[in-house]
């Protein structure tokens, strides 16, 4: 019963949260900036920051420090900053990706040659990909090579996309479906079409009240076609595969969730393509990031009411009766 009262609640909020969101988009210029969907960064800003630092510091003679930094990003991926055979002089930048075998395949190697040429040297040991950059001849478009090495992640990732958008360019069909298990329970498929690609994500939501905000936002993307006939679609599926991965050994469950963009060519041309690529590989953590921002919203509302309501008992307590003491006479 708790449980059920629990839903309701939540989907009473929700549905609230979308007459609001509604209401606001029906009004010009009522909607603040704070209030738009956040994008995600695809460059890595430590990286890049990291790399001014050095590149800057070089350039003004400043005697180089030694470096030795390892983080995380979304995915499991893992990056590792660091001086090789101790020379302060040289700057190494290496990535970790789990599912990295998988995107080889599809021609990861030769993209990233061909993105950062003579940077790109053979793998630190535990990584996949490293870059090796001299303090002592600092590149002159120093810019653009902190902004690619900021987009390390993003590179890795695009040589999927761009194989299989060529195929629908070309009209190819039939081609071998890819496969990536960009994270350990969680995949992505692409398929080629003569007049699409479709890509699908799978995603496993930890909470019953993450399906039902999710289900909130896959809403707002269909709507947002309505709006924008140049969009792509968007379908959403749950518990079950779409049809496209019926014959596949795509996971089945009451916490599984299946998002599926239809890429029309408007979306995967040579002038397109790189933008899509920017938005679209970081899909799956868009998401799950903003149904925690909801969630987080949504229970601060929940904290403000309690607190509202508790005031109204208090001044609705009705005060003690104060009796008059009286002395015998």
């Amino acid at each position: 019963v708790i449980k059920n009262v629990r839903n309701t609640r939540l989907n009473s909020m929700v549905q609230n949260l979308q007459k609001l969101h509604r209401h606001f988009k029906r009004i010009p210029g009522s909607q603040p900036a704070s209030a738009a969907m956040i994008l995600l960064e695809i460059n890595n800003r430590i990286i890049e920051e990291t790399l001014t630092l050095k590149f800057d510091g070089a350039s003004n003679g400043t005697k180089p420090e030694a470096v030795e930094v390892t983080f995380a990003d979304f995915d499991g991926v893992l990056y590792h900053i660091s001086n090789p055979d101790g020379d302060k002089t040289k700057l190494m930048v290496s990535i970790s990706l789990k599912f990295y075998k998988e995107l080889q395949e599809h021609g990861a190697d030769e993209l990233l040659k061909r993105v950062y040429g003579n940077f790109l040297v053979s793998p630190e040991a535990g990584y996949n990909v490293s870059l090796l950059f001299d303090l002592d001849a600092v590149p002159a478009n120093k810019e653009e090579v902190i902004h690619q090495a900021g987009m390390l992640k993003r590179n890795c990732f695009a040589s999927v996309f761009e194989k299989y958008f060529k195929f629908q360019e070309e009209g190819k069909e039939g081609e071998k479906r890819a496969v990536v298990h960009y994270r350990d329970d969680e995949s992505m498929y692409l398929e080629a079409k003569k007049d699409r690609v479709t890509v699908v994500f799978s995603t496993v939501f930890k909470d019953d009240d993450d399906v039902i905000i999710g289900k909130v936002f896959m809403q707002e993307f269909k709507e947002g076609r309505r709006a924008s006939h140049t969009a792509p679609q968007v379908l959403f599926s749950h518990r079950e595969p779409p049809l496209e991965l019926k014959d596949t050994d795509a996971a089945v469950g009451d916490n599984i969730g299946y998002i599926t963009f239809v890429l029309f060519p408007r979306h995967t041309n040579a002038n397109a393509r790189d933008n899509t690529i920017n938005l679209i590989h970081t899909f799956r953590d868009y998401l799950h990031y903003h149904i925690k921002c909801s969630k987080a919203y949504i229970h601060t509302r929940m904290r403000a009411k309690t607190s509202d309501f508790l005031k109204v008992l208090n001044r609705a307590r009705p005060d003690a009766e104060k009796k008059e003491m009286k002395t015998m006479s």
